[in-house]
């Protein structure tokens, strides 16, 4: 009846172990898909950041072209033409501010969360390896005590 006892709780300990060992691929599959996930996201803002700096500098182009004519059409009209246009540019540039700072926040935002998961799978981790080793040593007692 012990054998049986003793045969159970082996098993137990191996299917446990074989349970925390998935369990470990499956957190470093999902640490590798979210750093993935992480990556692919900066990228899109990167990739957006540089369209709309492209229209941006599209934009700037367009209105120097029109500066240009309004110079040609008279030194008045030019004048109106380049106060629109400072604050136009004061508008694009306090906007591109914005979109580097929100691009910012959110890389820090996303950067934290990588390292909160990091931290959590070394946790357990640790906490993995303390149980292997806690039922490593209670099977080597259990051995010790049978032999």
């Amino acid at each position: 009846m012990e054998d049986r006892s003793e045969s159970e709780e082996l098993y137990q300990a191996q299917t446990e172990n074989r349970y925390l060992k998935e369990t470990i691929g499956a957190l470093r599959e999902e640490l590798e898909r979210t750093r993935i996930e992480h990556e692919a996201d900066i990228q899109k803002a990167l990739a957006a950041a540089n369209d709309e700096i492209a229209q941006f500098k599209s934009a700037v182009g367009a209105l120097r072209d029109e500066l240009e004519k309004e110079r040609i059409a008279g030194e008045e009209n030019l004048q109106k033409a380049l106060a629109a246009s400072n604050d136009e540019n004061a508008q694009l540039r306090a906007a591109v501010v914005t979109l580097r700072d929100e691009l910012e926040r959110n890389q820090i935002t996303c950067e934290e969360g990588i390292q909160k998961l990091e931290k959590a799978a070394r946790d357990e981790v640790t906490q993995l390896q303390s149980t292997v080793s806690m039922l490593r040593e209670q099977l080597e007692a259990y051995e010790k005590n049978q032999g």
